[in-house]
This record gives structure tokens, C-alpha cells and sequence, in this order.
């Protein structure tokens, strides 16, 4: 099945390139998108590239190791890559990428990575079995070993970059005890050697895994051992809990919040254990009899698992509608429960084969996974269209209210919830409460509007100063204007905020008070030998003060310093600032 002399030189030296480009590649990716911050993002590098080279590798070298013609073998890579770029392109523009922030486009980049590696080895058994056909062996003994070596290839580029770089990790670290620091400068300071290096190791470890049949079998059957160990004890469980659910009641299922993702990881667990200890050879008397019944009647139940998760999704869907989250795990409970049916109709209609359909179920399921990870990127099975039309919907019919619209989750639908989101700001009643205007208002603000600081012309049109006689300086309203989200929110109308003149720690020099009543807040700034600088801020307002409110109580000499009860600490003339908990100030 496998070429165990290996690739040939030019095999090697193209793959190892295709590792380098795609580590080159999500360097580029992470500059053009403002992604880079300090070394913040190795780790994201390092997760994108691992899912990203080894299923693009694996792919490649199907290709390259192939006896079919040339031409066949260029023009369905082409294809399969051009089709998995527009993909990307299409998805991005769908989802607004451009309009996210850094750390909101480094997870769209991660899930959307993970997609794409699920769906490369997904479809990757399919495509060895067409280009690398194995003479004298059954489809399904082909699929279930491909897939085996291919998640432990997977499993070892994991490994060896990790080890790897603990290795470059040492080297730095000794260096920099001796102050020599160019080594950690080089390793993990310049983004494009992480990338870069990360990719060619991934590429080189696919290379030294995937023509080493014998020592990947002997992996493999390692593996299929310590499963067959698991096996029976996860039998056990899944038979207890079924058994004493009746006598607990399902009430309890319904107000736990993980219900659904246990009830499925159980059972996907024990379909998966099963598929890794029956392989092709269905080797049924490797149990006694009373433990192989046992494993029977619990795959059995497994439907059970599969319907009750169904269940628990639907009262979470009824009470609080859709999000993507609960639209994955519906899809997941889909492929459950097709796979447990699947089982069960093996078992009870092949007594003396049970596992006989299994060379049918097990491929037909990876082939429905594909499907739907497909679909996910399309308007068929668009999980944020969904979920925001959901919550649109709920509302508009009055299923919930204003404040129980989740702005944050139809903000991080790209383009559709920015749609939602414009027509909520033509909507009277959810517009009336200043917190939700305001909350909404920023969410549609373009982010180029976000990124810029306020103006001092901007904010001294719309911010009141008391007392009205004082002027304040021109370095204070830029001060004020680089906290975005606070000085924006002054922009929204003039009963916003409120600056005041006031001497908070009785030097002479008065410090300025920003009022922002909407969020309850109030900032305070001094003067120091940089300039204006924030002091402080309080979240302490009396309840639903206003602006009248406040200017009124400034009018009648109201607003007043207190000193506090509890004091800091002096050691040797150095102050210990103390910060007490539960005290009167509070």
C-alpha cells in the first residue's frame, strides 16, 4: 500500500517547499490583516500552520506519488486548491474580515483553519484511494488504515514542532543567561522565521511518516490494544447511566447547560472505539462472550444518547433560539445519531456478522461530516444568517425583549448582522434606552471612525465644563479623545457627559471629572510632567443620576470630596499602597 523506499528527491523537495510557501503564506496573511503584536502571535501562527501544511501535504504527496498521468494529477490539485482559496475568499468576504478586530479576525482565522484541515482529511482518504489505489484490499480497509496514518502523521507534526521548538526555547534561554539575546530576537521576536520554519518542519515530518508502513502499523495496532482495554469500561458506563436515568428523571437533564455535549461525547466516543477495535477484520471473539454482549447492548442504547441530546438541544433552542454554537451541535447530534442507527441495523438484522455494515456506515458518515462542513460555508447552512434571523424574528414577534437582543452575537455576523444591526437603529422602541442607542450606535460605527482618536473641536462642541468660567487645556481634550470608547459615547448627544473642575487630593491644582452618564462611570485626569494622564475612575454612581441631576447638586455645593477611613501604610518613608475589600468606601 505504501512505497517504502520513500519519495524520490524531487517528491521530497516539492513538498518541502509546499511547507515553507504555506508558512510563508500565513506570515503574509497575518501582516495584510494587522494580526502581528509582539510574540502574541507564534501561538496562532503555530495553530493555523499545523492544521493548514500537514492535510495540504498529505494532499500533495498523493499526488505526486501517483501513477496516474501528469496531467490528471496537476489538474485536479489546481482545482482542489483554487476551489479551497475561493472558499476562503468568498467566506471572508461573507463575514466581514476586513471589519473585525485583531483578536475577533485571529479566531475567525483559527475556526475557519480548522474547517478547512477537517475537510482535507475528510476527503483526503478518498482522494489516496482514487491516485494511490491498493492492489488485492477492500475500500474499506484502505479507508480505515488511510485514516489511521493520516491522524498520526497529524499526531507526530504536533509533536515534532513541539519538540523542536522546547529545543530553539533552551537554546534562547541558556544564551540570554549570558545576556546574548539575538538567539530569542531571531526565533521567536521575527514572526516570518516562526512561520517560515514551523511549515518546513511540518512538511518534513509528514514526509518521514507517511511512507513508514510497518512502524505505523505497529502504531496503530499499539493503539487498537489500549482501545480494546477502554472499550468494555465505556460499555459499562453507557449502560449504568441509561439504566438509573429512569429513576432520576429527565428533569434534571434539562436544566443542565452541557447536557447535549456529554450525552454526544459518550457516544461518540464508544462509536469510535468501536470503529478502532472492529476494524475491516471485524474481529469479534477478540472478547469473551460475556464482555462482547456487554458491548453490544450498549451500542444498542446509543441511539438513546443521541435523542436525548436531540432533546436537551431543542428545550435550549425553544428557550433562547438559535446561535451557532447550538447549530454545530445539532449537526453533531445528526451525525450521532446516523451512526448509531447505522450500528444498530447491523447488529440486529446480521447475527452472525454483527459489524458487517460497517464497511458502509463508518464511510458514509465521514462522507456526511464532509458534507456539512461543506455546507457550513454556504448560504444553505449559514449558521450566523441563521442565528440572527433567529434572534430578529424573536423579537419582532415579541418572544423576547429589547434588552434580551444579543448585540454582541449579531455583531460577529459580518455582513448579515450588520444588516440587523441597521435596522435596529429604525426601531423606536429599541432605540429608547440611551445604554442600548449608545451600545448600538458604536457597534455600527466603521472601524476606521473606531481607530482614529476623537477631536478636541469634536469634543469641545458636545462635552459641558463646569465651572463654565474655566477653560480647560487644549492637551486635556486630546487626552480625553484617545480613550475611544468613553469619548465617542460623549459624541452621542450633549446630555452624554459631564467635565468638571474639581481639587481631588487638596494640592491647589484642580484634576478634571468626566461624567458619562449612560455608562454610570466618571474618569478622573491630572496634570503630570507628561501631560494630562487618566488618575483614576469610579463605577460607583448613585443610581440613575442624570445630568441635571449632577449640575444641580454642583449648584448647591453638593459634590464634595470625602476622605477615607482606611488608610495606606509607610515603611521605612516608602508608601504601601493597600487596597481594602468590603470597607465603607465602597
Amino acid at each position: 500500500m505504501n512505497n517504502e523506499s520513500g519519495y524520490s528527491p524531487a517528491s521530497r523537495a516539492a513538498v518541502l517547499l509546499v511547507g515553507t510557501v504555506l508558512g510563508i503564506l500565513c506570515y503574509l496573511l497575518a501582516r495584510h490583516h494587522q494580526l502581528t503584536a509582539d510574540t502574541d502571535t507564534n501561538f496562532w501562527s503555530f495553530a493555523v500552520i499545523i492544521m493548514a501544511v500537514p492535510a495540504t501535504v498529505m494532499t500533495t504527496t498523493a499526488f505526486t506519488s501517483s501513477r496516474k498521468p501528469l496531467l490528471l494529477r496537476l489538474a485536479t490539485l489546481v482545482g482542489l486548491w483554487g476551489l479551497l482559496a475561493l472558499f476562503g475568499i468568498a467566506a471572508g468576504y461573507q463575514d466581514a474580515l476586513a471589519s473585525l478586530e485583531r483578536w475577533d479576525s485571529q479566531g475567525w482565522f483559527l475556526t475557519f483553519s480548522a474547517q478547512l484541515m477537517l475537510i482535507g482529511l475528510l476527503i483526503l482518504p478518498w482522494l489516496q484511494w482514487r491516485f494511490e489505489p491498493a492492489e488485492g484490499q477492500s475500500f474499506y480497509t484502505v479507508f480505515y488504515h488511510r485514516n489511521g496514518v493520516n491522524a498520526l502523521t497529524l499526531l507526530a507534526v504536533v509533536i515534532a514542532n513541539g519538540l523542536f521548538w522546547l529545543i530553539l526555547l533552551l537554546w534562547a534561554k541558556l544564551f540570554e543567561m549570558v545576556d546574548i539575546t539575538l538567539f530569542n530576537k531571531i526565533f521567536f521576536d521575527s514572526g516570518w522565521f516562526f512561520a517560515v520554519v514551523t511549515g518546513a518542519i511540518s512538511a518534513l515530518t509528514v514526509i518521514l511518516t507517511q511512507h513508514q508502513a510497518k512502524r505505523m502499523a505497529a502504531i496503530q495496532n499499539l493503539l487498537t490494544l489500549l482501545a480494546s482495554w477502554l472499550l468494555p469500561l465505556l460499555s459499562l458506563l453507557t449502560l449504568s447511566f441509561i439504566v438509573v436515568l429512569p429513576f432520576v428523571g429527565l428533569e434534571r437533564l434539562s436544566h443542565q447547560l452541557s447536557a447535549a455535549g456529554l450525552l454526544n461525547c459518550l457516544a461518540l466516543m464508544s462509536l469510535f472505539l468501536v470503529v478502532i477495535v472492529f476494524g475491516p477484520e471485524r474481529n469479534v471473539q477478540r472478547y469473551p462472550s460475556g464482555l462482547r454482549y456487554l458491548i453490544y447492548a450498549s451500542i444498542l442504547v446509543l441511539p438513546l444518547y443521541a435523542l436525548l441530546a436531540s432533546w436537551a438541544l431543542w428545550l435550549r433552542v425553544d428557550q433562547y433560539g438559535w446561535t451557532p454554537e447550538r447549530l454545530y451541535a445539532v449537526l453533531i447530534t445528526c451525525i450521532t445519531l446516523v451512526w448509531t442507527i447505522g450500528y444498530c441495523v447491523s447488529l440486529l438484522f446480521n447475527r452472525h456478522d454483527p459489524f458487517r455494515l460497517q464497511d458502509k456506515v463508518v464511510p458514509g458518515v465521514f462522507l456526511l461530516m464532509l458534507i456539512f462542513l461543506i455546507l457550513l460555508r454556504t448560504p444553505l447552512l449559514d449558521v450566523w444568517k441563521i442565528s440572527v434571523n433567529d434572534q430578529m424574528s424573536r423579537y419582532q414577534s415579541g418572544k423576547i425583549k429589547a434588552e434580551q437582543v444579543s448585540l454582541y452575537l449579531i455583531s460577529q455576523a459580518g455582513k448579515r448582522g450588520q444588516q440587523a444591526l441597521q435596522t435596529l437603529q429604525q426601531d423606536e422602541k429599541f432605540m429608547a434606552t440611551p445604554q442600548r442607542r449608545q451600545e448600538l450606535n458604536m457597534l455600527l460605527a466603521p472601524r476606521g471612525k473606531m481607530d482614529s482618536a476623537v477631536t478636541q473641536a469634536q469634543l469641545k462642541d458636545n462635552v459641558d465644563v463646569m465651572p463654565a468660567d474655566v477653560h480647560p487645556d487644549a492637551q486635556l481634550w486630546v487626552a480625553i479623545g484617545k480613550e475611544q470608547y468613553l469619548s465617542m459615547a460623549c459624541l452621542r448627544s450633549k446630555e452624554e457627559c459631564l467635565l468638571v473642575s474639581q481639587d481631588l487630593n487638596h494640592d491647589g491644582q484642580p484634576e478634571w471629572v468626566l461624567y458619562q452618564f449612560t455608562q454610570g462611570t466618571a474618569v478622573i485626569y491630572r496634570h503630570t510632567a507628561q501631560g494630562w494622564t487618566m488618575a483614576g475612575e469610579s463605577r460607583k454612581f448613585p443610581k440613575s443620576l442624570t445630568k441635571d441631576e449632577l449640575l444641580n447638586a454642583l449648584g448647591q455645593n453638593k459634590v464634595l470630596t470625602v476622605k477615607k477611613e482606611w488608610d495606606d501604610l509607610s515603611i521605612f518613608g516608602e508608601r504601601m499602597k493597600v487596597d481594602y475589600y468590603d470597607t465603607g468606601e465602597r
